[in-house]
């Protein structure tokens, strides 16, 4: 039983739980979010057989297995389950459709009672051996996410801004992005299909640090650009889903929504107050401001972005290409930094780009490629100046999956690269796999203040 199982039963729970809060149950699309949700559901298990998911400490876990992805990527959803006082959830095979319905309805209010008995039944049992848990470097993440969400429902509720806990998680991050090199970048593959823009914005601090520290910038102001980044969409909070996800071209009022955002996320950060804040408006303000003056919004005069607003612009984009959205596929890391290569000059600063690329690499970490010999392997680090990289062996030539196995990969070896969906990998999970443990080791802080202090 898979964890990309549990991710598609939680994503089923998720469309369920937003269409009965929507529509009667006679609704077409209450009947058909249902009937995939039910149908994940029933994939958990086999018949007469069984799945127990439990949540602790902001994971969760099927069978006593850390399941570190969807930990991530549904903690919205987690803490639904725990504010309602589900920490565990027992399903049997076959699972009733009355039983699932139920569930769906307990959970966001329509019933007073949790399901008892039948084939979902929750916190029947406590689960054993939660011993796993998730890293510190996640729970940063988390955090920084949680931040966030919090941040944009008081803004799109009150219409303002309260940033003090989204510092303080920024800070938080920072120091474990630091500590953590590889593992951070590894971890910036992640995303969240209904939360986009919250987990867009932390993976771009994750990224933008490790490019900070390259360019030699002190501690603080570290800190200074990663609140820019987590902060660069905070305007699109206000902005209608169906307009964020709009899948075809915008109609002149939904561009003149979305072309708000910078000005609409500067002024909710200025006004917030706060020593510091003026760096994260400014790079809210200017993230769509091209290199060559064009971009939006408009520049009366020419007058150059902030560093800062430019090094997030580039990083934005990176990661906006290498996620999947709603209405079009993801791009593999590679044709990503060749767009981002492409733009140097006019829609970039080409130093920066040249900084980002040497940086990530060809192949950045989180690539996934195929070998020449037919294996699948998950880049994981590679060096500055050599033209090798650090991998991880996920499948054999015969498409079977294997025990992970770090290798050294030449350039010359890679076949192809292929987007991690498509072979239905999570790269993010491998900082979680115990046998990886000395790939992700944390770096001493001593170690970790000389560099920034050398730049």
């Amino acid at each position: 039983m898979s964890e990309q199982a549990v991710q598609t039963y939680f994503r089923g729970l998720k469309s369920s739980i937003a269409q009965t809060s929507l529509y009667p149950s006679h609704h077409p699309g209450y009947v058909d979010a249902i009937a995939a949700g039910l149908a994940a559901a029933r994939a958990l298990v086999v018949e007469g057989g069984s799945a127990r998911i439990a949540i602790k400490d902001d994971a969760c876990y099927l069978d006593d297995e850390l399941l570190p992805h969807a930990s991530l990527a549904f903690a919205s959803l987690l803490g639904m389950f725990l504010d309602r006082g589900v920490e565990s959830m027992s399903l049997f095979g076959p699972i009733l459709e009355d039983d699932y319905t139920g569930f769906v309805e307990f959970l966001i209010g329509l019933r007073s009672d949790p399901p008892d008995g039948g084939s979902i039944r929750l916190n029947e049992e406590t689960l054993n051996g939660l011993d796993q848990s998730v890293s510190e470097l996640q729970k940063s993440y988390l955090s920084a996410v949680g931040s966030l969400r919090r941040a944009g429902q008081r803004l799109a509720g009150a219409g303002s801004l309260e940033l003090s806990p989204v510092m303080d998680a920024v800070d938080g991050l920072v120091d474990q992005s630091l500590s953590s090199g590889a593992a951070s970048l590894l971890l910036s593959t992640i995303s969240s299909h209904d939360e986009y823009t919250f987990y867009h914005s932390v993976n771009t601090c994750l990224i933008v640090v490790a490019l900070a520290r390259l360019v030699g910038l002190t501690r603080d102001e570290v800190v200074a650009i990663g609140a820019g980044a987590v902060l660069h969409d905070v305007g699109k909070v206000a902005i209608a889903h169906r307009t964020l996800n709009h899948p075809g071209r915008l109609s002149s009022d939904q561009w003149q929504e979305i072309s708000m955002h910078p000005q609409e996320g500067a002024q909710a950060i200025l006004a917030a107050g706060g020593s510091g804040h003026e760096i994260a408006a400014a790079v809210a303000l200017e993230h769509h401001v091209r290199y060559d003056g064009l971009g939006y919004p408009h520049v009366p005069s020419r007058k150059e972005p902030h560093l800062f607003s430019s090094m997030v612009s580039v990083v934005d984009v990176y990661d906006a290409l290498t996620s999947r959205r709603p209405y079009r596929r993801s791009h593999t890391p590679n044709r990503a930094l060749q767009l981002l290569l492409q733009g140097a000059g006019t829609a970039f600063d080409p130093e920066l780009v040249k900084l980002f690329i040497q940086m990530m690499g060809i192949f950045p970490p989180g690539s996934v490629l195929r070998l020449t010999n037919g294996e699948i392997v998950v880049v994981v680090e590679h060096g500055l100046d050599v033209p090798s990289l650090k991998g991880v062996i996920l499948r054999d030539a015969d498409g079977r999956d294997v025990e992970p196995t770090v290798l050294s990969i030449s350039v010359d070896e890679v076949a192809d690269q292929v987007s991690a969906e498509s072979v239905g990998l999570e790269p993010a999970a491998l900082i979680n796999d115990p046998a990886l443990a000395g790939l992700f080791a944390v770096l001493p802080s001593s170690r970790r203040e000389g560099e920034l202090a050398a730049g």
